[in-house]
């Protein structure tokens, strides 16, 4: 058996072998550059955080402008406000100075279909977005104002015989019209050729208005060519 003196000078030769007291540790590799599909990954994500932000921080500062009172920067890019909020994101309330609904409107619509001509019954639209959201704890925006904002939409870019009186007039009738076409789309049986939109206008009951002017108001539009 080898003597404990000889085994210590075999260990200290070894290569690898612990350094004794006072010897400086080996030197560690300095670390290669990050691989290059790394650094891409870390800049889109940042690239797409950035244009994120700034879409969010666009349509935050487009509706406070369009909801706000009228004021030198909303005059000076109406066009631009307007163009980013209607009509996906447009409202019907203004911010400082509410001013609520203060009538019922009954929106329906009737169809006449191809070849022949066949008009449809009248198709209460109103009353079925109505049974929709009853009963439900979280109706969902569209079903519940959908119909309704498209109206009044067109409303107030149209006058009473129909002409347009503002310049996004075009964009409030097709989008009033694409509306109304979907829904009839699923219920009338037949291939649309032009469509017809009457509402019914029922102001709602107060101090100081008569019977007359409470009393239901049908306003029927012309004929829409699909």
């Amino acid at each position: 058996m080898a003597a404990p003196s000889t085994l210590a000078a075999m260990s200290a030769s070894i290569p690898g072998s612990d350094p004794g007291p006072g010897t400086p540790p080996a030197r560690q590799p300095a670390p290669g550059p990050a691989p290059l599909t790394r650094r891409w990954s870390r800049a889109l994500v940042a690239g797409t955080t950035v244009a994120v932000a700034a879409v969010v921080g666009v349509h935050l500062s487009a509706t406070f402008f369009y909801n706000a009172p009228s004021n030198p920067v909303s005059q000076r890019y109406v066009t631009q406000i307007d163009w980013w909020m209607d009509p996906l994101f447009t409202q019907n309330w203004r911010l400082f100075a509410p001013n609520p609904i203060s009538e019922n409107v009954t929106v329906q619509a009737r169809a006449s279909l191809a070849p022949n001509g066949v008009v449809t019954g009248w198709i209460d639209l109103s009353a079925q977005d109505q049974a929709a959201v009853l009963g439900d704890p979280v109706p969902g925006h569209i079903a519940e104002n959908g119909l309704r904002n498209a109206w009044f939409n067109w409303d107030s870019t149209h006058g009473q015989n129909g002409d347009p009186t503002t310049a996004n007039a075009d964009v409030m009738q097709h989008y009033l019209l694409n509306i109304v076409l979907d829904r009839l789309r699923g219920q009338v049986g037949g291939t649309i050729s032009s469509l017809q939109i009457r509402t019914i206008t029922t102001l709602i009951p107060g101090p100081g208005r008569t019977a007359a002017q409470t009393a239901p108001q049908t306003r029927t539009l012309d004929w829409w060519t699909v």
